[in-house]
């Protein structure tokens, strides 16, 4: 008799950790077909232009050489989806190879196709361009005079408007704040580069790709090769991580389907580390403005939040392309009767920007928090007790409530596990020997994504024993997704977890969204747990049908045992199956059953659907050198029932570690002279490493969110950078009196601050300070 472990919300780990410790998970780039042949992509070398001369006859000489494309050879390609009807997604709208113009430094002129990837690489330094410049901005500042208005990204407003006179609000206000913020081009620069291996076979194409959405790509795929969808297969078993930057199907992946269907031989396709950071997109610049008028008690009147980023030259702003949506989270995180948000667009000459971890809440959360936290400064008010004050239940752009909102009490958990009441206000206030000492905190949100997915449980008798394998097309990107699904299939057949597998990461398998939004595990595991309960139900009814009944080898009468104090599962569990003398009574080899998530809006016409969480960190500051140290971090989060707590503590874990990287080192650099990224590698492009992380106290609230799905849970993937960059920046303006108000805070804006902004010395040591 198979019993329920009650595996839900405990730590279970990865099911599929010794094939990644051990090799045995294969990747993208190392698939491998008979006769396979490698591409190299050639970039321009200018920002702006055209190409006058093509020369590839050295190219084509060269030995190994198979095929050279170029815009003169490439042939016809057909329409591709946009962004807008979410079928698929292309990196910017200008196909590849598509003219002679050229609009950004690294855009694809050529692709070399050749026996090794040696030979490629060697082929493509023989293709000479001879290019015509034309002028170009690579900084927002250098193209003011091309800023457009765009209305809308992904069906949100970005001119918004509510309450009474902003104009009125902010003049009869006690106490006014009016701050601009910078953030500057950031990278989701993944550990795997990007890559794809393309193989037909007659008219069916076959793509092993480093991919956060199979559906996508194959809907971009057989768009842009004149094909049916069913003639397309995509597969992503592995995927070494993605941080948004994988959902756009990418150019290297059409051309080398293109390639091998040429040739009639696999070709495999990956970028170096420079072309992934110039030809995928990053996030964009913004600079936010925000204007805040309040009462001298802390309750806030108005805000106004203008926000200015940048798109590649050659975009439309139509709503189809990527925008970062900044304004979409400062209209509901606090209770403000006016309020207004404004939104500018300027053309510059880099790869149109794209999806990066926590999409317009990351950077908005830098900004919106630490305008609070100068706010509260101004007010000579504790930081939590001002958000205290402005906290709301009902989201005050729809006039809904939050269907679960326990923000309050993250404030609550966390500063008690921190220390924050022995918190000393005054900047510089706090030391521990020669280092400056300071504490900050932040909100944390993200939105609640649900865009819906359809899974598989099939149960398999092998023996004397069964065996369920679990199914989606859904794609593992290092987050936990087999252990996931497996721990929820395995729960909802009351079965060891041992006797489930996962599969996913196949355009073969059930329809599933792109993993992003940090809606995957919201999405499917409500599917898994409905195609468990039919799948129980129909392997009962057949039993009972059958002369003998079901007579004891099955046991529905309760619901799966729980540890104290948690909460029934929803729905019931039938436990004490037996069913592989089920699936031998009926006669079955196996049987398989389907379920399905609908996918459902941010909001409806009752509830918003958002995650919460707050930040507390401190910092320690070389006061002679300006060298920054996060010290400590405790954060707590409201994100719905918990699936996996050792992942669930490993993401958000991981989500912090990203933050820190916002706050302190990440940028990627244009030279304006020469329109190219001067830092397009994991040497220049600085992201945390293990000396950066300091210990980080993790917990959550655990408050199933039974409204938004029938598990209770929301995603956790993204919540954990919001805010982070915020929290680090208002601690170092505690330990030091230096407000950097642009991204990353490094030594020098340390140091180079005027000499009124420098701390008075302090001598008081913060107690607890770890």
């Amino acid at each position: 008799m198979a019993t329920g472990n009650c595996l839900i919300g405990t730590p279970v780990s990865r099911v599929d950790g010794r094939m990644k410790v051990t090799g045995g998970a294969r990747y993208a780039a190392e698939t491998r077909f008979p006769a396979t042949a490698h591409a190299a992509l050639v970039g321009s070398t200018i920002p702006s232009g055209r190409v006058v001369r093509l020369d590839v006859a050295a190219a084509e000489r060269a030995p190994g050489v198979l095929l050279v494309l170029t815009h003169e050879n490439r042939g016809p390609l057909g329409e591709m989806p946009t962004s807008a009807d979410w079928t698929g997604m292309t990196p910017e709208r200008r196909p590849p190879l598509e003219d002679a113009r050229i609009h950004r430094y690294g855009q694809y002129v050529a692709m070399v196709v050749a026996d090794t990837p040696e030979q490629a690489r060697y082929a493509a330094s023989l293709v000479q361009v001879a290019y015509e410049r034309a002028p170009f901005a690579v900084a927002m500042e250098q193209a003011l005079e091309t800023a457009d208005v765009p209305r809308q990204v992904f069906g949100e407003e970005l001119q918004v408007q509510r309450g009474a006179s902003l104009a009125g609000a902010l003049a009869a206000a006690e106490v006014r704040l009016d701050v601009t913020y910078a953030t500057p081009n950031e990278h989701p620069c993944a550990l795997e580069p990007h890559a794809s291996v393309a193989s037909w076979d007659g008219d069916t194409l076959t793509v092993y790709n480093a991919t956060q959405w199979v559906r996508g790509d194959r809907a971009v795929l057989a768009a842009a090769l004149g094909l049916p969808q069913e003639k397309v297969r995509v597969l992503a078993p592995f995927v070494g991580g993605m941080f948004g930057s994988k959902v756009a199907t990418g150019w290297h992946t059409v051309l080398a389907a293109l390639a091998a269907l040429r040739l009639k031989r696999p070709v495999r396709a990956v970028l170096t580390r420079a072309q992934v950071l110039t030809n995928v997109g990053h996030r964009t610049e913004t600079v936010q403005r925000f204007e805040l008028g309040a009462t001298r008690g802390g309750t806030l009147l108005a805000l106004r939040h203008h926000t200015r980023v940048h798109t590649a030259a050659d975009e439309r702003l139509d709503g189809e392309g990527f925008l970062e949506p900044t304004s979409c989270t400062s209209r509901l995180l606090y209770a403000c009767p006016s309020y207004e948000a404004t939104y500018d667009c300027v053309r510059l000459n880099v790869m149109a920007p794209g999806w990066m971890r926590a999409p317009g809440e990351a950077p908005c959360m830098w900004a919106l928090e630490s305008a609070m936290d100068e706010l509260a400064l101004v007010l000579r008010m504790d930081p939590v007790e001002l958000r205290r004050r402005n906290h709301t239940d009902i989201d005050p752009h729809r006039g809904a409530p939050f269907s679960s909102k326990h923000l309050l009490a993250c404030y609550e958990r966390g500063a008690e596990r921190f220390g924050w009441a022995q918190r000393t206000p005054e900047p510089g206030s706090m030391r521990d020997g020669d280092a400056l000492v300071g504490w900050g905190m932040a909100t944390a949100t993200h939105p609640a994504w649900l865009m819906g997915a359809t899974a598989r449980v099939r149960l398999e008798r092998r023996g004397t024993g069964v065996r369920a394998v679990v199914s989606t097309a859904g794609v593992d990107v290092g987050t936990g997704m087999y252990t996931m699904m497996a721990l929820v299939a395995a729960e909802g057949l009351g079965l060891p977890l041992a006797q489930v597998t996962a599969e996913l990461g196949d355009t073969r398998l059930a329809p599933c969204p792109p993993a992003g939004g940090s809606n995957l595990t919201a999405s499917t595991a409500p599917a898994i747990l409905d195609a468990c309960a039919a799948l129980r139900r129909e392997i009962l009814a057949l039993a009972a049908a059958t002369p003998s009944g079901l007579s004891g080898a099955a046991d529905q009468t309760g619901e799966l045992p729980c540890a104290e104090g948690s909460r029934p599962r929803r729905p019931p569990l039938a436990i004490h199956i037996d069913y592989a003398e089920l699936l031998a009574r009926i006669g079955r080899d196996s049987l398989e059953a389907e379920g399905k998530t609908e996918p459902r809006s941010l909001h409806d016409d009752r509830f918003t659907f958002q995650s919460f969480g707050a930040h507390f960190v401190e910092v320690r500051v070389h006061p002679d050198i300006g060298r920054i140290r996060v010290s400590r971090v405790v954060s707590v989060f409201d994100v719905g029932r918990v699936l996996n707590a050792k992942a669930t503590r490993s993401q958000l874990i991981g989500g912090i570690v990203f933050g820190i990287g916002q706050a302190l080192l990440e940028e990627l650099a244009y030279d304006g002279a020469h329109g190219q990224p001067i830092n397009a590698d994991l040497a220049g492009y600085l992201v945390p490493v293990h000396a950066d992380v300091p210990d980080i106290d993790v917990s959550w609230l655990d408050e199933p969110d039974l409204v938004f799905n029938a598990i209770g849970c929301r995603g956790a993937g993204e919540i954990g950078i919001t805010g982070v960059a915020a929290a680090i920046a208002n601690a170092v303006h505690h330990a030091t009196g230096v407000r950097v108000r642009g991204l990353p805070i490094t030594p020098e804006k340390l140091l180079w601050a005027p000499a009124d902004r420098q701390p008075a010395p302090g001598a008081s040591r913060p107690q607890g300070a770890g």
